[in-house]
């Protein structure tokens, strides 16, 4: 590895331009460059042109004299394996290590496996899986004074098994496998120790397996899940086939190297950004619309989750879809609208702020890495002069697209800018609405088995005080949408929660009804 010295200035070039998969190398003392088309604008030609000599230099230390993918991490810390936190991290991490006997970030998952499950090739797919990623070495502790990650050289995850073979009763199975969900959802995750994945395999019978996975919400978004999945799949098929040849293709990138993209962003210029969020902050503070809707004069001191379900039929599912594409919106646009409709109506508040998750895994290289990229959006939605369906539509296809192009660095990041003397002691919202699209069955694969996605399972335990959660799923009928409502038990009454339902499938059949759809 060289010890070639990057200023600051220069680090942040060769980020920018990794991220935007220009590849430099030197051909003899002259400096080469090959970039997708657009890449190169004139400002970022201007910055190769200033920052030539530092650049030949760097590569002639480095020795990279032919076109290559990515430039070698710098920083003595950096080699030993010490790395920023990411923002998911500083997000979801600092917030645990603030409350390290919760569980309100353990986000489990359970397959039900039916055929002739080799165990013994499912470890030595989690054992490959750990020395391929960094991620799941990781662990975050403090170093000189700040929390970091610190990749370890090895580590394993090792498969907690249980058996349920001798209780031939069904109810009495499935109550053990009930008490090892909830085992998993009560076990906090120590994030200076552990690894971010536990895994349990209960065995029913010869034949008949439930595997929980559970995930600490810095390694859980969408995306991370399926990479993990997807590798498990691969290494399992050559492991329990005798194959010795496990070879997938090189990672693009570590999750440190993504790290590299936000300090990047960091210390770019955040004019634009700035001016976002001084723009957003201009009505004042949000008002407290969970507090108002629980009828509480102070915030939630549970963690403690309830849940509530909603269908709905496919006929309406085709309808709002439908709907959507008549108005140009997606269909998270018109789901979220009626969400903070609802929001407005039970709070009496006009001004209604709510987050929303965003998988930021806006890059081919980021497709297949573990970790989370996880970013929480603020929409904050004006109903002030009570806008009609599709006013409603076209403001919030504004605030989301606004939010979309400023998601890349959170506001948590940004406060100390935006008001460095006032630093922020409540959230901007404690309520978060969720949209995963057409939730897939069929991402995990086991070769000789037969493997069933547990959708029921979800986590006991929460941070914001309301969480829907809305996903399509295959139906006789069709695609049709169904949620899980959490929110936290002994803060928002049951049926408090269940009428903002009632009102949510009322909002959403009206405006299909009033737009003719």
């Amino acid at each position: 590895m060289s010890t070639a010295t990057v200023l600051p200035a220069l680090d942040c070039l060769l980020t920018e331009l990794e991220r935007l998969d220009v590849r430099l190398w030197l051909e003899g003392d002259k400096l080469r460059f090959d970039a997708p088309p657009g890449a190169l604008t004139a400002a970022l030609r201007a910055r190769l042109q200033t920052e030539k000599p530092a650049l030949i230099r760097f590569l002639a230390e480095t020795g990279v004299h032919a076109p290559q993918d990515g430039f070698p991490f710098t920083g003595e810390q950096a080699r030993a394996g010490i790395h920023p936190l990411s923002f998911a991290q500083r997000h979801f991490g600092l917030i645990q290590a603030r409350y390290p006997g919760e569980c309100f970030y353990n986000v489990p998952f359970g397959f039900r496996i039916s055929g002739p499950l080799e165990v013994a090739a499912l470890q030595r797919s989690l054992d490959a899986m750990v020395e391929r990623h960094e991620f799941l070495r990781t662990t975050l502790q403090p170093v000189d004074g700040e929390v970091r990650q610190v990749v370890a050289a090895t580590g394993r995850i090792l498969i907690r098994s249980v058996s349920l073979a001798a209780c031939q009763d069904t109810a009495g199975q499935q109550a053990g496998i009930e008490r090892e969900i909830q085992a998993e959802c009560h076990t906090p995750f120590d994030l200076a120790q552990d690894c971010t994945l536990r895994v349990c395999l209960i065995t029913l019978a010869e034949q008949d397996h439930v595997l929980l996975l559970c995930l600490h919400n810095t390694l859980f978004d969408t995306g991370s899940l399926r990479a993990l999945l997807h590798e498990i799949e691969r290494f399992y098929a050559a492991f329990s086939s005798g194959n010795t040849d496990t070879a997938l293709p090189p990672l693009p990138m570590q999750y440190a190297g993504c790290v590299r993209w936000q300090q990047a962003l960091l210390a770019g210029d955040m004019t634009t950004r700035l001016a976002y969020w001084h723009d957003w902050f201009k009505p004042g503070e949000p008002p407290p619309l969970t507090q108002r809707i629980a009828g509480r004069e102070q915030p939630s001191d549970t963690f403690v989750a309830g849940t509530l379900w909603c269908e709905l039929s496919a006929e309406l599912t085709g309808q709002l879809h439908r709907l959507s594409q008549a108005r140009g919106v997606s269909l998270f646009m018109t789901l979220v609208s009626a969400y903070a409709l609802v929001l407005g109506r039970h709070s009496g508040c006009t001004d209604v702020v709510l987050g929303t998750t965003l998988a930021n895994r806006n890059h081919w290289k980021l497709e297949s890495l573990p970790g989370s990229l996880l970013n929480i959006l603020a929409l904050r939605f004006d109903l002030a002069e009570a806008p009609d369906c599709i006013s409603l539509l076209q403001q919030t296809r504004r605030i989301v697209l606004a939010a979309f192009a400023h998601q890349d660095i959170p506001f948590a990041v940004m406060a100390p800018q935006i008001a460095p003397d006032s630093p922020r002691t409540t959230p901007l919202f404690r309520t978060v609405f969720s949209f995963l699209g057409e939730l897939s069955r069929d991402e995990l694969n086991l070769t000789g088995c037969t493997v069933h996605f547990m959708e029921e399972i979800h986590g006991e335990s929460m941070f914001p005080d309301l969480y829907p959660t809305v996903w399509e799923r295959q139906t006789p009928e069709g695609l049709a949408l169904t949620s899980c409502w959490q929110y936290k038990q002994g803060y928002l009454a049951e049926d408090r929660v269940a009428a903002l339902i009632a009102d949510f499938r009322a909002v959403l059949t009206a405006l299909v009804q009033d737009t003719g759809e």
